[in-house]
């Protein structure tokens, strides 16, 4: 087993003891299980798979980046949330209003920041409807 912590802008979102964490990187999914080489990379996003005993548990991440040491694992992300913790009438109603903001073409930062909304929306429920499928 090792550590495994996922920290976000608003805060902690993950710490325990893990047996397995599968994540993606800008070179594709990876892996990390105890003992793994050291190892810092850029992720991408997408899902983060833990595993722990017969447990797994779901976080959507965009982007941010992994730093493996002994036995611990970091992921600083630009936004995480776990699968159970998506509400999925929220994140529609975050889309709708994203979607909205863009089609009415306000200012540039104005555009980026709908933009980032809509991504992070279209993530959570990508997820939510992954964990719903396999329920």
């Amino acid at each position: 087993m090792f550590q495994l912590q996922i920290l976000s802008p608003v805060g902690e979102i993950f710490n325990d003891t893990v047996d397995e964490v599968t994540l993606p990187t800008d070179k594709g999914e990876i892996s990390i299980l105890p003992h793994h080489t050291t190892l810092f990379s850029k992720l991408e996003e997408g899902t983060i798979t833990v595993k722990k005993g017969g447990k797994k548990t779901i976080v959507a991440i965009v982007g941010g980046f992994l730093e493996v040491k002994k036995d611990h694992v970091s992921i600083l992300s630009d936004y995480a949330i776990k699968a159970e913790n998506i509400e999925i009438a929220r994140a529609n109603e975050a889309k709708k209003r994203a979607e909205d903001f863009i089609a009415n073409k306000q200012s540039t930062a104005d555009l980026i920041m709908a933009e980032r909304e809509l991504q992070k929306s279209l993530l959570e429920l990508k997820v939510a409807g992954k964990i719903k499928h396999h329920s």
